[in-house]
């Protein structure tokens, strides 16, 4: 159906001459109104025949015909051009006829007669508008099933690449979590008996420096996996954030004790500056805050070959409150203006050959700049090409603490008291080593047995059983993962037999889940593989008393 301003195409269906001229004449006088192009059939189906081939306005249509009668005539044209409005044209005066005209697909219904004159432009112009609006309605109606049957898809598939995209993430996870527990596990021995040996063996001096070396290696190489760890962690969203209280003192002097011996090393000085009115204590994630300034203070000690690094700290204020502000300033090779932006990408370095001479993922300061803004705070760098760089890590002082009461430890965790201790302690009596892996089962037996204690081993949750219930133990060490029977099962068995002997879990996983689902299984304790002698040390003396220091 097409309507414009200038000219409608009109098809008469009447087998009346007279009527059809009289149609005709009535439409050529409404030429000030409306102009129209006038067409005639005597049949339906010279009428179907011009409708299929021509481009018709309104079809004026008459119900009785010489090959079809009544409303089958409305429902053929209609059913043919149902975009064409269809007006009846008709010598039956009969309201009840007129109606069922309508309801087979009629516009309107006219009586012929002296008032035709009047009412057959209006009801013509009245047809075409309403069939026009019916048919905007339907497109839009059509167009916006279409839209969400568009949308329908869209969502489907973006639902699809999200489950696959959360798929690839989990599967990712779960890859990087098996392949850090299958490296973990012999870097334990490797790692422990090379201290082992560095701490009591007559070593030459050659030999003290291969041990070195093994060692070293060993450590960035776990340095690395952390690294690798911690962005994955980071980009699924599964890093946890703390809000605890933060000693901000306390947290430099321990950065100061772990970086100070690589300083040295170097022949670098290494200072550190906290200005009056830093206060005491704020509450954020002093763990995350720890790792942020030791990677970039590493990274300064990396890239500086003399002089200092240095680490200030001080109170600031903006718009939007009072913040800590640490720098971490160095007298190292510097970074070129148009590398700067790009140092926290991850797995970049400002110069490609750094790679090679200073070794790295480039992934710390990626992982400084992600955790940063895990708790609110902010990184940014200035540097001048051979004088030196300046790295800031800005923290919100919300939630100012007064005090240091209160400070725990968390499961799994180390207290700074006891990590501070020189002495070493020793203890007694028998331990319980659970570990299907005779590497790390000699290397812990040697540290225990160091320690003064006497050492049994199980391979498997269910000999640890059985050795609980025929002897008694000061402290159980279970591996996490284990054929027979895993820890978790082991543990939450002799928990339900009454057992109360502190349970420590060992295992060579990182993931925050593990260390959740060893809480809820009963064990009392967290060591990581590699084990830290230190650590050990201090989980230990955090359940037995030490008779005697030597």
């Amino acid at each position: 159906m097409q309507q414009t301003n200038k000219l409608v195409n009109v098809l008469i269906v009447d087998d009346d001459e007279l009527d059809r001229k009289l149609v005709k004449l009535v439409l050529a006088k409404a030429v000030s109104q409306i102009q129209f192009g006038v067409d005639g059939a005597e049949t339906l189906g010279q009428a179907c025949e011009k409708l299929s081939g021509g481009n018709y306005d309104i079809v004026l249509l008459d119900l009785n015909l010489p090959d079809s009668r009544g409303n089958v005539n409305v429902e053929k044209i209609f059913n043919l051009v149902p975009d064409v409005p269809i007006v009846v044209l008709t010598g039956l005066d009969d309201e009840e006829a007129g109606l069922e005209a309508i309801r087979s697909g009629a516009e309107d219904y006219l009586v012929k007669g002296d008032g035709l004159a009047y009412t057959l432009v209006k009801s013509i112009r009245y047809a075409i508008e309403r069939k026009r609006s019916e048919y905007s309605l339907i497109e839009a109606k059509n167009e916006l099933e279409q839209s969400n049957t568009r949308l329908v898809k869209a969502t489907a598939v973006a639902n699809e690449m999200a489950a696959e995209a959360e798929k690839a993430n989990a599967a990712k996870s779960q890859f990087l979590a098996n392949m850090s527990h299958e490296i973990r596990t012999p870097m334990n021995a490797i790692i422990g008996f090379s201290e082992v040996l560095a701490e009591e063996e007559p070593l030459t001096a050659q030999q003290k420096e291969y041990l070195k070396m093994i060692l070293d290696s060993s450590k960035h190489l776990l340095d690395l996996i952390n690294d690798i760890l911690d962005f994955s962690k980071i980009e699924t969203g599964r890093m946890d954030v703390d809000n605890i209280q933060c000693d901000i003192r306390a947290l430099l002097a321990a950065i100061e004790s772990t970086m100070n011996p690589s300083a040295k090393h170097k022949n670098l000085e290494f200072k550190i500056e906290c200005a009056d009115d830093v206060p005491t204590a704020i509450f954020t994630d002093p763990a995350k805050i720890r790792q942020c300034l030791i990677n970039i203070v590493s990274n300064a000690i990396k890239f500086t070959e003399q002089g200092y690094v240095k680490i200030s700290a001080r109170k600031i204020s903006q718009q939007d409150g009072q913040f800590v502000e640490f720098e971490v300033s160095d007298t190292g090779i510097g970074i070129p203006p148009d590398k700067l932006d790009s140092v926290f990408d991850a797995f970049t370095q400002a110069d490609g050959s750094t790679t090679r001479k200073y070794g790295g993922t480039g992934l710390g300061l990626t992982i400084t700049k992600q955790m940063a803004g895990l708790i609110g705070g902010q990184v940014s760098a200035e540097s001048e090409v051979g004088k030196g760089s300046k790295f800031k890590l800005v923290m919100p002082m919300t939630n100012t603490a007064q005090t240091q009461d209160d400070k725990g430890s968390g499961f799994g965790k180390t207290t700074a008291a006891n990590a501070a201790q020189e002495i070493e302690p020793q203890f007694s009596g028998g331990v319980l080593v659970v570990e299907d892996i005779q590497t790390n089962q000699a290397l812990i037996k040697t540290l225990l047995e160091k320690l003064g204690f006497v050492v049994t081993v199980a391979e498997n949750g269910l000999e640890a059983i059985e050795a609980v219930k025929k002897q008694h133990f000061e402290m159980i060490f279970m591996d996490v993962q284990m054929p027979e029977m895993n820890g978790y099962d082991a543990t939450k068995r002799l928990r339900s037999l009454g057992i109360k002997t502190p349970i420590v879990a060992m295992t060579a996983s990182v993931v925050e889940d593990d260390e959740q689902k060893c809480r809820q299984a009963g064990y009392d304790n967290y060591l990581a593989k590699p084990i830290d002698h230190k650590c050990l040390v201090e989980i230990i003396s955090s359940y037995l008393a030490s008779p005697m220091a030597v």
